[in-house]
């Protein structure tokens, strides 16, 4: 394998306390993979978008809200495959890019990557809306206005173990029994999957994981996982 000078560069002067706590996650998730295997394993994130859309949701309407929309590629993807008029898709993002470097042993994308140039994505849908800024900032005041009549489902592409833990303790009282949680980065185990392991232990939800992508390797990429 291959490191480039910016992946090393990035591993020298990573602080220890962050390289251990990323082995530490690494050990975690490598149980909870033994625990909780996958019924249904995918190639790429669309074929397992359209399994959700089609064969959990059956296409019904449903509320969709997607936290890291940048080009809005998983955005186009959704309101392509559930044609529900009832549906509401909403997408949170600065689209400004990363609000904090994602950092990783091997290497780190910097503050600002992953930019849209502060632009919402073109998609001619009318049953989409989006919130611009961070999700500190546009998720408590969408909450106070928001009430839910479809399944939730929440797609998290947000990268950060903050931007994750944060979402998802405020979503908590809107995700109930059915509910489905998807993240994109859920093989970053010291980000998605340990606030997605936090917030489930702290508030002592169920769970159960309905399918997963691998590209190849041992570890999920992508996962959409369901309260039960």
């Amino acid at each position: 394998m291959q490191i480039s000078l910016r992946n090393i560069s990035s591993i020298i002067f990573r602080k220890p306390s962050k390289i251990l706590k990323e082995i530490n996650s690494n050990s975690l998730m490598d149980k909870w993979l033994l625990e909780n295997p996958s019924p249904e394993l995918f190639d790429t994130r669309e074929e397992l978008y359209e399994y959700i859309n089609n064969s959990i949701c059956q296409n019904a309407a449903i509320d969709y809200l997607e936290f890291g929309v940048a080009q809005g590629k998983s955005m186009k993807s959704w309101v392509r495959l559930n044609d529900s008029p009832d549906s509401k898709f909403y997408g949170f993002d600065t689209f400004e890019g990363l609000p904090e470097s994602f950092d990783r042993i091997r290497f780190t994308d910097p503050i600002g990557e992953f930019t849209n140039n502060g632009e919402f994505p073109k998609i001619n849908d009318k049953r989409i809306g989006f919130n611009k800024g961070l999700f500190q900032e546009t998720l408590p005041s969408f909450l106070d206005n928001y009430f839910p009549q479809n399944r939730l489902i929440i797609h998290n592409d947000s990268d950060l173990y903050t931007s994750s833990l944060y979402l998802l303790t405020m979503l908590n009282k809107f995700i109930i029994k059915g509910s489905i949680i998807i993240f994109d980065e859920f093989f970053c185990s010291s980000h998605e999957f340990q606030a997605f392991y936090d917030y489930v232990t702290s508030y002592q939800r169920s769970y159960k994981v309905l399918g997963a992508t691998t590209n190849g390797q041992k570890r999920y990429t992508q996962i959409a996982i369901q309260i039960i």
